[in-house]
């Protein structure tokens, strides 16, 4: 396969990042980063976004995860360490804002709103790292980071008592488990899409995490 002009650049940012996000065990690794510069780069060929700046966006957009321990910190607030990984990389000057502009907004979502224009994706670039990002939250490598960040918070599988209704026990129900993560925000991903490319591949990524959905709470009931 022949490399992109800007493979070096590329492998500069991801070398620093790789050193930021070694730590990680939520699944917002640097593995993660790869896979959304790969779709996200995908995608812009097919929406005719700009591919150097879905590339450096997705391989910075997680910096917040790593800064703020348990406290959660918003992606702007990275953004002057992000400025400086793309000015150490060669990124071009001209680019560097937007591409900040991607990693600001990556984490709006249009239900959060009730509907999708406040979202703040006010280039294709950033609409092209959002649906990116938010495919690689369905799907099967969906599915096994939700549990991977659930177990990396300390979350239960899913809080509801499986014990048949006659066992005299009170259950330890946290209200916040994985499964429910699903109901609350990755079910959602697909009718958040912005552009066609993503709606049309978060359509076969959602069939699967609902058939999973479903499987697991059956067996979780002992009931397949």
């Amino acid at each position: 396969m022949t490399q992109p002009p800007e493979s070096a650049l590329f492998g500069a940012i991801a070398e620093r990042m790789a050193e930021q996000l070694a730590l990680d065990s939520s699944g917002h690794d640097v593995h993660h980063a790869w896979r959304v510069f790969s779709l996200g780069r995908r995608m812009a060929d097919e929406e005719g976004a700009d591919g150097l700046i879905v590339g450096a966006a997705a391989l910075t957009h997680d910096l917040h995860r790593v800064v703020g321990g348990e406290e959660f910190v918003h992606p702007r607030e990275t953004l002057p360490t992000v400025r400086e990984i793309l000015d150490d990389a060669g990124v071009p000057a001209a680019h560097v804002e937007e591409v900040c502009h991607c990693v600001a907004v990556h984490e709006e979502y249009g239900f959060d709103y009730g509907h999708g224009d406040e979202r703040g994706a006010d280039t294709l670039e950033a609409a092209v790292l959002q649906d990116a990002d938010n495919l690689d939250a369905i799907g099967a490598v969906g599915i096994a980071r939700a549990f991977a960040f659930g177990g990396a918070h300390g979350h239960p599988l899913w809080d509801r008592d499986p014990a048949p209704a006659w066992v005299d026990w009170e259950a330890d129900e946290t209200g916040d488990s994985t499964l429910e993560h699903f109901e609350e925000k990755l079910l959602h991903l697909r009718e958040d899409m912005n552009t066609e490319t993503g709606r049309r591949i978060a359509e076969r990524r959602h069939e699967f995490l609902v058939t999973f959905r479903d499987r697991f709470e059956r067996e979780w009931f002992g009931e397949v």
